[in-house]
């Protein structure tokens, strides 16, 4: 019998343990600076040497209008007691998860606004207008139904940093106003406060408001808030305390960003995101899906195991962040499938 047997792969959520570990990790980091147990050199989620924490960002900005850019309180810097001033911060901010309307994409705006800026004489700030522009491209998708939120340091609303001109487009993020093409009503943006890594920030909002929900029925499915970077996190403490977990969670949940060519009817480079595949590309079980047998596993069809092989460009899928793809490993996607005989 020559019929040829077809598998349709399956997205591989993480369970609700896996969830919850992750989010519990991801808030010790931040109260404690460390994962119990963890002795990698990365805990705490570091990125190299930390900039002087600032001020209070732009409360002395005659320019800035606060209305929804949400600032947490009590965000004292000289506070002498850094762990209550941690905890503060922490507190806010979960407060805020809890009371916001539900939201289906976090945007990491220093990674969207850094992006292709180390050249000669870059400016020190982000290109906010790279950062509006993907704001402005998720608003306008899918029928104007994606909820966002905005995650981007306090430091860059300073007017120590900004130029003036983005004060104007600091204004319409927060505007309540229905503009033509640019209604920003379905975005709110969280500044995060001097001294905190803002990646423990927008992963958190990711992590706590993606994880697998009961509906009335009893049954769970993942929710699926995405997260716009190209930040792929090797630093992170999930992958040294988590790898598989972290890794899946990547897979499903990361959207990367480039942009294009300048469009003259949007005024704006065109943004070109990558969403996650409809299917995880992990060691699975499988069904039968062929058409012409209706999937009931006729023809030597049925159960079987399903495992990827390596191809070129699978380097980000391992923690350590160090294996290189050998040469001739294909750039396709190739499977072993081992099929269930009866």
């Amino acid at each position: 019998n020559n019929t040829k047997v077809q598998y349709r792969l399956k997205p591989v959520d993480l369970s609700d343990r896996a969830w919850n570990a992750m989010c519990d990790m991801n808030k010790s980091i931040v109260l404690e600076g460390e994962v119990k147990g963890n002795v990698s050199k990365f805990q705490g989620g570091g990125k190299g040497k930390k900039r002087a924490r600032g001020g209070n960002g732009n409360n002395n900005n005659p320019h800035y209008n606060n209305n929804n850019n949400h600032r947490p309180n009590n965000n004292n810097n000289n506070n002498p007691n850094k762990s209550q001033w941690r905890i503060n911060g922490w507190k806010n901010f979960e407060k805020f998860i809890q009371d916001h309307p539900p939201y289906d994409m976090v945007i990491d705006g220093a990674n969207v606004g850094y992006y292709e800026q180390n050249f000669a004489n870059s400016p020190k700030h982000v290109d906010y207008k790279q950062i509006d522009w993907v704001v402005r491209h998720l608003l306008e998708s899918d029928g104007g139904t994606h909820r966002i939120v905005l995650f981007l340091h306090e430091r860059h609303f300073s007017p120590r940093l900004a130029p003036d001109w983005a004060f104007s487009l600091f204004r319409a993020w927060d505007s309540r106003e229905d503009r033509p093409a640019y209604d920003y009503r379905r975005l709110t943006v969280y500044r995060t406060p001097g001294g905190m890594n803002d990646d423990w920030y927008w992963m958190h909002a990711a992590l706590v408001n993606g994880a697998r929900k009961k509906d009335e029925g009893g049954s769970t499915s993942s929710s699926s808030v995405l997260a716009i970077t190209n930040d792929e996190m090797r630093d992170h403490h999930f992958q040294m305390s988590a790898q598989g977990s972290f890794l899946r969670w990547k897979e499903r949940h990361q959207v990367h960003f480039d942009f294009g060519a300048w469009n003259r009817d949007l005024r704006r480079r065109d943004v070109l995101l990558t969403y996650p595949k409809s299917y995880s590309r992990r060691i699975q079980r499988v069904d039968c899906c062929n058409d012409d047998d209706g999937g009931d596993g006729g023809d030597g069809g049925g159960e079987a195991i399903v495992i990827p092989l390596p191809k070129r460009g699978d380097e980000g899928r391992f923690a350590d962040g160090t294996h290189v793809a050998e040469e001739g490993v294909p750039e396709e996607e190739t499977y072993v499938v081992i099929q269930r005989v009866i």
